[in-house]
């Protein structure tokens, strides 16, 4: 029956585009000039109409940055259908697209989505997740994108571009002022450097005191500094353009607000338990220290040639290196020990260098046949170390298995790829997309475990556990595999495009972090194959007023890289799972000051076998994908005027998620329900460039989980922030 009501979901979808088109175009033939404007985007490394691309994107430039008062990729994501987005901590974002993401944290293991700033992919995940500086736009491509974008982009591809030097003189100040005494500013010089040069640098600082209380100390938590710089450089010399860049940023943040959170499933005395330790508590008020942290240091360069000197191709040169250190502290229980019988005092610091190269031939604008080929060349070193500090006491367990340990972990991750893609038309109204690429991962890495109490031969204890035992091993391995892309489109009336597609993606296997013993930290996961089945409607209807876009899809994916923690014990397993689902995305001109639209998805992604770990079955056949809600939908309104001398925009945005499970378990207390998000934003700017904008997010003050871990039956969980506004005074100059 799911099947069933699947296509016949996505029929509809498709035939409604199509036989809306001749009415709506004929009701508006008089109001031609109000549409909703056109999006350009490069998910095909050219650029193209959103409206032309055989791929499911949500692009936002940035007045829809601006509109929305995004801050980071974390403000954007939401707004996407399919799109989920949580963050242990700053180093580690949690991305899911359609359902497909990773929460490991380990030093040989890849994201599922791929993160790319400037075309420059990004090994690390926490060094993704940094604070928006000047950016132009950003796009978000579902599903596997593993021709163009390669190693960590099975699950799809997040995509950020900066604003790039321009010829001429311009400068922009903002300062903001928010909520839990929140303070920034922001600057913007471009500079026009000679005839053929110019130069463009962005800084960013914002600080505030955080949404949350530390209860120990009413010190503040989750909140914090945090700093950023990028310059750029650009010369044009006859057919060469020359790119060469700089960023830079630092977080000094707080530490999380965790809390715990009950169930069904939580047992009676620590429920009685729990109530009383946090009677007259609110979800933002925690046991946690204000001691604890969440600091990252990063730092890239960035090299980019172009060259125009051919009738047939144009060639690019894209070298890249970074740099990323990251530290936090965390209170995984958020309660006092020993009031409560477990307390898990985690940290860890990781640094992580790359080093990456990309050469690219594509085709000359204007071709018959539209192609791109290169060469793909990555080098990452990462050193990580974790240590987790465990007390118990009865019930939960005796006083000894309590436990000092460290994990150190050193890997070295090599990538090699070539790929090609070409974009063939026929027959006036078809054109025929093919796309190959071959990758060669390799790694190596060295891991130990070291009890900090026992010595070489510890007492059974937490989290090694009654049968773990530190070790000292390496190991490494190499994974390869070609993957590929066929899509066929046709254009039967003008704006109206159909397509159908097949892609292959592929995730190189890894080792886990955190292991029990040296043959599991010696143990690599099985790289991760998924076939993508989609087809999908782009049109532009009613005279250019109306974007329709919807697409239905089917993953079928073997040997899922499988994250569980039990207890305190992280398992590792490979699984099978299927994703059948169907998107919608609309934008309507109502007027030429008034655009609405908004957009909704509906998964159905579970699990079709269960999982082993050693000699551990992990019962998943028939569980729910974590961070798979079965619904979301958004809806907004953006309006410009011209009034009082200047221009007046405003924006609501509204984002609806439904419940999902934060762990492939699916218990009871790693389900977070629903929710709704309120955002709402508005300026007014004189022609002489001065701007004053309000914002606010979160208006309904909903309380919503934005991390959870589980033990003891208990969630213990991050909410997000509450209700916030700011205020913000920009000049252009």
């Amino acid at each position: 029956m799911r099947k069933t009501a699947f296509s016949a979901s996505a029929a509809t979808l498709l035939l409604a585009a199509g036989l809306a088109a001749p009415a709506m175009a004929q009701s508006v033939q008089s109001e031609t000039a109000v549409t909703v404007g056109d999006v350009v985007v490069t998910a095909q490394r050219r650029e193209q109409s959103l409206q032309e691309v055989p791929i499911a994107i949500t692009a936002f430039n940035a007045e829809a940055l601006e509109r929305t008062a995004a801050t980071g990729i974390q403000d954007v994501a939401g707004k996407a259908p399919g799109v989920t987005m949580t963050q242990f901590n700053i180093g580690e974002p949690q991305i899911f697209i359609r359902g497909v993401g990773t929460t490991s944290d380990s030093a040989a293991s890849d994201p599922s989505i791929g993160v790319s700033i400037d075309e420059v992919s990004i090994g690390r995940a926490g060094a993704s997740s940094l604070a928006f500086l000047d950016v132009e736009r950003v796009e978000i491509l579902r599903g596997p994108q593993g021709t163009l974008y390669g190693r960590n982009a099975s699950g799809g591809a997040l995509n950020v571009y900066t604003k790039k030097p321009r010829f001429e003189n311009s400068a922009q100040l903002t300062g903001r002022l928010g909520s839990f005494e929140e303070r920034g500013v922001e600057a913007v010089l471009n500079r026009q450097l000679g005839e053929d040069t110019a130069g463009r640098l962005a800084l960013r600082w914002n600080q505030n005191d955080g949404y949350a209380e530390s209860r120990p100390s009413g010190g503040g938590l989750e909140g914090g500094e945090q700093f950023g710089l990028r310059a750029q450089v650009m010369h044009n010399a006859g057919e060469w353009s020359l790119l060469g860049g700089v960023d830079y940023s630092k977080d000094d943040m707080q530490g999380h607000a965790r809390i715990p959170v009950l169930a069904s499933s939580t047992p009676a005395p620590f429920v009685s338990l729990v109530n009383s330790l946090r009677a007259g508590m609110d979800v933002r008020q925690s046991f946690s220290s204000a001691n604890n942290y969440q600091k990252r240091e990063n730092w890239g360069l960035t090299g980019r040639a172009d060259w125009t000197g051919s009738d047939h191709f144009d060639f690019v040169s894209l070298s890249s290196y970074r740099s990323n250190d990251y530290s936090w502290r965390d209170n995984l229980g958020g309660l006092p020990f020993p009031g409560f019988p477990l307390s898990v005092d985690n940290r860890a610091e990781e640094t992580a260098k790359q080093i990456s190269q990309e050469f690219r031939l594509t085709s000359k604008s204007g071709s018959d046949i539209n192609w791109v080929a290169g060469l793909y060349m990555f080098r990452e070193e990462v050193e990580r170390s974790e240590r987790f500090l465990v007390q118990t006491a009865l019930p939960i367990a005796p006083p000894a298995l309590g436990g000092d340990t460290t994990f150190d972990q050193d890997a070295t991750n090599t990538s090699y790829a070539v790929f090609g893609q070409a974009t063939i038309p026929f027959a006036d109204i078809w054109e025929l997309t093919v796309g190959a690429r071959w990758t060669h991962d390799k790694r190596e890495v060295h891991q130990i475990a070291i009890d900090n109490e026992g010595g070489a031969n510890p007492p059974a204890g937490i989290p090694l556990g009654p049968t773990g035992q530190p070790y000292n091993v390496k190991a490494e391995a190499s994974f390869e595999e070609p993957t590929w892309k066929l899509a066929l489109a046709v254009e039967p009336l003008r704006n109206m495009r159909f397509y159908i597609s097949y892609d292959r993606g592929y995730k190189a296997g890894a080792y886990p972090s955190a292991s029990q013993t040296g043959l599991q930290a010696t143990t690599p996961l099985r790289s991760e194959l998924l076939d993508n089945y989609e087809i999908g409607a782009k049109t532009t209807l009613a005279g250019g007023r109306l974007r329709l876009n919807a697409a239905a899809f089917m993953l079928d994916y073997t040997d899922l890289q499988v994250y569980e923690l039990l207890g305190l014990t992280l398992v590792t397993s490979n699984a099978e799972a299927e994703v059948r689902g169907f998107e919608v995305e609309t934008a309507l001109a109502v007027n030429h000051n008034i655009t609405i639209g908004g957009s909704y998805t509906r998964l159905d992604a579970k699990y079709t076998s269960d999982a082993t770990s050693g000699n551990l079955t992990l019962p998943y056949d028939g569980n729910v994908l974590p961070r798979s809600p079965d619904s979301q939908f958004t809806l907004y309104a953006d309006g410009q005027w011209d009034v009082f001398g200047g221009t007046l925009a405003a924006r609501v945005d509204y984002q609806w998620t439904d419940d999902f499970y934060f762990d492939p378990s699916n218990a009871p207390e790693v389900l977070v329900p629903s929710y709704g998000l309120v955002s709402a934003f508005a300026s007014w700017d004189t022609p002489d460039g001065l701007k004053f904008s309000v914002y606010g997010k979160n208006l309904g003050d909903e309380k919503y989980q934005q991390h959870i871990i589980k033990n003891a039956n208990i969630g213990f969980s991050v909410f997000g922030a509450p209700r916030s506004f700011g205020v913000a005074v920009s000049k252009t100059f």
